[in-house]
């Protein structure tokens, strides 16, 4: 295969285990890092299909690529991009059933375009002058299960205490904070620090935040 080829397949690699590892955690109503690893796919998915539109898809055009080809590859960025705005719209802890059927819909539709798309275009990789896509953007730490934290009936600031001594002691580790409230003074003090988050209401009252390395 071409760089381009190369680079786009890990494309699709790259989309596949975010999207496995999303399955995963709505399989173990996991929500805060299910949440993230959305937030992750959505960005990926779609730095992925804007460098095919824009930069990719003319130049197969001006080689010859069929015109129906192109339009069905269009057509299919259209889904996803409808499909990741209705994923980072859903709650899925009120319908786990129907999130997981969602997503493994989506998995099939991927791998599925990922196929159409090396039928018709990587073929003609080789043969394009133009830089390869970048990067994908970083993903949350896979395979690691989070440290559970249940920080209810403590009184401020001791919360946010122990949330930083444990991530001082495993920085690398996510971390699943349960709190009796959103804790928005929280936020700033992570972002400081390198740290992203993902937070989603219990349906008990509470509040879960999943912390994780930037």
């Amino acid at each position: 295969m071409s760089a381009i080829s190369e680079f786009l397949s890990s494309h699709h690699a790259h989309l596949d285990r975010l999207l496995g590892e999303a399955i995963g955690a709505a399989q173990r109503s996991e929500w805060p890092a299910y949440r993230a690893r959305i937030v992750a796919l959505s960005a990926a998915l779609l730095e992925h299909i804007s460098y095919e539109d824009e930069e990719l898809f003319p130049e197969f055009e001006r080689l010859g690529v069929e015109a129906g080809d192109l339009a069905a590859l269009r057509d299919d960025h259209a889904h996803f991009r409808m499909q990741v705005e209705a994923l980072g719209a859903a709650a899925p802890e009120h319908d786990p059933e129907g999130c997981i059927g969602e997503l493994e819909l989506l998995a099939t539709f991927q791998r599925a375009h990922h196929k159409r798309e090396m039928t018709a275009c990587y073929r003609q990789a080789d043969r394009i002058a133009i830089a390869p896509p970048p990067p994908m953007p970083a993903a949350p730490v896979a395979g690691v299960a989070p440290v559970r934290l249940d920080l209810r009936g403590m009184q401020p600031p001791e919360p946010i205490q122990r949330i930083f001594e444990a991530l001082e002691r495993e920085p690398r580790t996510p971390l699943c904070a349960i709190l009796p409230h959103e804790p928005m003074p929280l936020y700033a003090l992570l972002r400081e620090r390198g740290f992203s988050f993902t937070g989603t209401p219990r349906s008990d009252g509470g509040f879960e935040v999943l912390i994780e390395p930037s």
